[in-house]
């Protein structure tokens, strides 16, 4: 994950990106956005390269969990972010309804 440093303070950053994967429990399609929002302390997360990483987390076949998990492991080791919060909001999903996962913790 490409990064950029930062030397002064910011209150706080949110990034939507759209996702489509495959479910590994179901092999339905499901889509939606990925929110990555957090609190950078001295990195911050290249926002193009936000899109490749989950282009990439989601090429495999996974749930909705574990893409949450996936995406906030490789930002908390890549930032070392304040505060870390990844949603994981399914819009659209050939198997259920909608559905929003998220993982959040407070480093400080």
């Amino acid at each position: 994950m490409k990064t950029i440093d930062i030397d002064f303070s910011i209150s706080g950053t949110k990034i939507t990106i759209p996702f489509n994967a495959i479910c590994s429990v179901t092999n339905k399609r499901f889509e939606g956005n990925i929110i990555v929002e957090y609190r950078p302390d001295k990195k911050v997360v290249e926002y193009v390269d936000m899109e490749n990483v989950i282009k990439d987390v989601t090429k495999n076949k996974l749930t909705v969990e574990e893409l949450a998990n996936n995406i906030f492991k490789k930002v908390e080791t890549n930032i070392l972010p304040k505060y870390l919060k990844i949603i994981v909001d399914v819009l659209k999903s050939d198997a259920h309804q909608s559905v929003q996962v998220w993982i959040e913790e407070n480093f400080e």
